[in-house]
């Protein structure tokens, strides 16, 4: 697969987690698309990791890489609801910021507060990316064998 496209694909969990914030509160679908879809994301991520391993980028690159959609949507997080106040706010980039932690499943964590919502993207994050890296290294595991 071309490393363009594998980088585009990166940006599927924030696809998702524009769909299923459009999708909530439809009743029956909505919250059904936010059960369900996360766990498809992890599947999906997993699968990515396996196609990024197929590359010749290293390990440490192909990880950075394939995590730099999570990677920035936390930085810009960071940015819009720790650093800057209320009223300097971007609504686009805040919305934006949220949108990749939307796809992934962490409902399963979930509490309320302005910093607990911080340390959920960063668990989000580092579940991405350990699942990430373990389709990356089953792939090259596979392909010692």
């Amino acid at each position: 697969m071309k490393k363009i496209i594998l980088i585009l694909l990166t940006l599927v969990p924030i696809l998702i987690g524009w769909l299923v914030n459009e999708f909530i509160h439809v009743p029956k679908v909505g919250m059904t698309l936010f059960y369900v879809l996360p766990f498809v994301v992890l599947v999906f991520w997993f699968w990515l990791g396996r196609q990024y391993a197929k590359t010749d980028w290293r390990p440490i690159s192909a990880i950075i890489i394939g995590s730099a959609s999570g990677l920035i949507s936390l930085v810009l997080y960071i940015w819009q609801f720790h650093i800057l106040t209320e009223e300097g706010r971007n609504i686009f980039i805040a919305g934006l910021s949220q949108r990749y932690f939307a796809a992934v499943p962490e409902w399963i964590f979930a509490r309320s507060g302005i910093y607990i919502y911080l340390a959920l993207h960063i668990i989000s994050l580092i579940l991405m990316i350990a699942v990430f890296t373990f389709g990356y290294l089953t792939w090259k595991r596979h392909r010692k064998q």
